[in-house]
């Protein structure tokens, strides 16, 4: 039932939101409140899980940017939020690229927490938090007018965490791991998933999705940026 109740709350304030959220003069703040609702809540996570269960266990394994793109998106937001404004505008690109993937994630995370019958953890909504407000930022980047949605700079934006997947690659090999779940040496996996035994088609689905989401998210941003009203000026 907590699952349920959870994932009650966090679609009615998410449409609420993706349906009234709109620029604002103030977008320093509302960008600190965006960062806060994705970084704090991820920190806490990482804490709790590792106060849990310590460094080697594979649910605080999971929770590091090694191990898949959310984390890592999470992680380096601080650091993303420094750079000049030049680049930082590919990487904010890239937040609003993931706008169907961060959605996605944490809702079909609690329902199949509710088929299977998982035990209720308080902590997994904090986790659940971060997905959804990442989300919403990118889809509020758009509308403020702070990053601009053109094909040219999506594709360097995509380019960019794909690159990162490849990297995940290069380190797998060297040390066998299983970074992003992108091994080769039996130790795939897609979010924990194993879906087929062969690791290289295990990749390819896994680039796959990757670009489905990208090239969903952007034709979302698209079609949510429609709206006659919004008259902001292109910043």
């Amino acid at each position: 039932m907590g699952y349920i109740i959870s994932l009650f709350i966090f679609l009615t304030i998410y449409v609420f939101l993706v349906k009234n959220i709109k620029f604002t003069s103030n977008v320093c703040l509302v960008n600190a409140i965006f960062f806060t609702l994705i970084y704090l809540p991820y920190l806490a996570l990482v804490l709790v899980v590792y106060f849990d269960v310590g460094p080697y266990d594979w649910n605080f394994l999971n929770t590091l940017p090694t191990a898949n793109v959310s984390p890592f998106c999470f992680f380096t937001l601080p650091a993303v939020m420094l750079l000049p404004k030049k680049i930082k505008k590919y990487f904010l690109l890239l937040y609003s690229l993931l706008t169907v993937g961060m959605f996605l994630s944490p809702t079909l995370g609690i329902i199949d927490c509710i088929i299977k019958g998982t035990k209720f953890h308080l902590h997994f909504q904090l986790n659940y938090l971060s997905h959804y407000a990442l989300s919403l930022f990118g889809i509020y980047l758009i509308k403020s007018k702070q990053i601009q949605l053109n094909l040219k700079d999506a594709l360097i934006s995509c380019f960019i965490i794909i690159g990162v997947c490849f990297v995940m690659i290069i380190l797998n090999l060297i040390f066998d791991t299983a970074f992003f779940g992108l091994s080769f040496t039996g130790k795939h996996n897609i979010y924990n998933n194993v879906l087929v035994n062969n690791p290289y088609l295990s990749a390819l689905i896994y680039f796959t999705g990757l670009i489905f989401v990208l090239s969903s998210s952007f034709i979302l941003n698209k079609l949510l940026n429609l709206n006659p009203n919004n008259k902001t000026k292109t910043r």
